[in-house]
C-alpha cells in the first residue's frame, strides 16, 4: 500500500509505501487511508482531503448510518479510520479517477514489491519523479 500527502498547492509533503501480507484490494485501500490519516495527524495538518480511487472505500465514510458497519468484514479498519476521522479535525473523504492516482498507485507497487518495507519519504524518491508530474498535470 503506499499514499502521497500535499498541501494545498499541491507540493509534496510526504509519502509512504508498505509491504502487505494478506488481504484484498479493498483492505489495501482502507490500511492506506488508515495510514494516510495517521501521517497528516501526527505531521499538523488539521483540514485534510483525502482522495481515493477505490469508490467502496469512499463510500464507507461518507455520511450514511453506521448501524451495520460492524458487519463487514473489514469492520476492524474501517472503525479505527472513524475513530482517526472524527479526533476533532476536518476530513473530507472524496473519490478521484484512477488515472489522477499514478502517484499512490507507484508507491503502493514499490510497498507490494519490497514486502518487508515501512517507508515514509520527506522528500519525493527518484521513481516517483514521473507520476509526481502526470498527476499534477490532471
Amino acid at each position: 500500500m503506499g499514499g502521497a500527502i500535499r498541501d494545498w498547492e499541491g507540493m509534496w509533503r510526504g509519502g509512504f509505501s508498505r509491504g502487505a501480507l494478506h488481504g484484498d484490494a479493498l483492505r489495501a485501500e482502507l490500511l492506506a487511508l488508515e495510514e494516510g490519516l495517521s501521517f497528516c495527524w501526527e505531521g499538523g495538518f488539521r483540514k485534510v482531503n483525502c482522495e481515493c480511487d477505490c469508490l467502496g472505500a469512499v463510500t464507507l465514510f461518507q455520511d450514511r448510518s453506521t448501524d451495520r458497519d460492524y458487519l463487514h468484514k473489514h469492520y476492524d479498519v474501517i472503525r479505527r479510520i472513524k475513530c482517526i476521522i472524527a479526533s476533532g479535525w476536518v476530513v473530507y473523504v472524496s473519490h478521484i479517477p484512477r488515472e489522477m492516482n499514478s502517484v499512490a498507485h507507484t508507491l503502493a507497487n514499490w510497498g507490494v514489491r519490497n514486502i518487508d518495507s515501512n517507508i515514509f519519504w520527506r522528500s519525493p524518491p527518484d521513481f516517483i519523479l514521473l507520476p509526481l508530474g502526470r498527476d499534477s498535470m490532471s
